[in-house]
């Protein structure tokens, strides 16, 4: 899935920049408060931004 057709640059950009700074784990659960999304969900797109 290529998720920068469903979220915003800025959204990604931002996740990006979370992954380097406070991790993996922190960063999915930061996604899950700021979009509402499931934890699998949120997982697959911290997933996806890290490649």
């Amino acid at each position: 899935m290529e998720y920068t057709e469903i979220f915003s640059e800025k959204l990604i950009s931002l996740v990006k920049e979370k992954l380097n700074s406070i991790g993996e784990v922190k960063t999915v659960k930061f996604v899950r408060v700021e979009t509402g999304m499931s934890l699998m969900a949120a997982k697959k797109l911290v997933d996806a931004c890290k490649e």
